[in-house]
């Protein structure tokens, strides 16, 4: 049987990786980092992933990291759950791609401009973070265009995508970007938190929380 691990933390960007295994229904284990502690760069866990980052998923002492990376090796291990288009359609398969690429290199770092700016400068983030803001508006104003008044990133199905861009603009609100302007994203957000697999997500999180003592506030999951 395979051993599956994902090093992941709570509210981080591990969530849409767990909720690729959820959606599966793939048994794994969670291996939980406090990330405002520093684990991520202690030697114990450079040992595992030497980015120092989540998530990190171990498949039979196999590593894996980069969300978009894991995502297309569960997709295509595991087609029978959907996570992303192609029934073997090749080039709807690269759609599916583009698309957790362009959440991980695009969206991901503007996130991080509005949640952490301190992370990008040695000087004053404040610059950063105005820089941060206007360039997530852009993408929010697409998002919201694409899944429409019921919809999802992929029209009538849902996928991973529609998990990731949750993850970015709820991520982004703590950081004080207004999502409240943008009504079709907070319905998406409760489409999104409605499903199973993200709800079971949500409660392994928590049960991570609660069982590392983690200072995550519960409310920001």
């Amino acid at each position: 049987m395979t051993e599956t691990i994902l090093y992941m933390a709570p509210g981080a960007c591990s969530r849409v990786t767990m909720t690729a295994l959820e959606e599966i229904g793939l048994p794994y284990k969670d291996r939980t980092l406090d990330l405002a502690a520093g684990a991520q760069t202690s030697d114990d866990y450079l040992a595992v992933n030497r980015k120092g980052k989540v998530p990190a998923l171990v498949v039979d002492g196999q590593l894996l990291t980069e969300n978009a990376a894991i995502l297309a090796y569960l997709h295509r291990a595991y087609p029978g759950a959907g996570l992303l288009p192609g029934d073997g359609d090749e080039l709807a398969v690269a759609q599916g791609l583009s698309d957790v690429i362009w959440c991980a290199s695009t969206l991901h770092p503007e996130v991080r401009q509005v949640r952490a700016p301190f992370k990008w400068t040695l000087g004053d983030p404040a610059g950063v973070k105005e820089d941060g803001l206007a360039k997530f508006a852009k993408e929010c104003a697409y998002i919201a265009e694409r899944v429409g008044e019921d919809g999802w990133w992929y029209g009538d199905r849902w996928s991973i995508v529609d998990t990731y861009v949750y993850w970015a603009y709820s991520t982004a609100r703590i950081g004080g970007f207004p999502l409240d302007k943008y009504p079709r994203l907070l319905a998406h957000a409760e489409r999104v938190r409605a499903r199973p697999s993200f709800q079971r997500t949500l409660a392994r999180e928590l049960a991570a929380v609660e069982r590392e003592k983690l200072p995550t506030d519960p409310a920001t999951l």
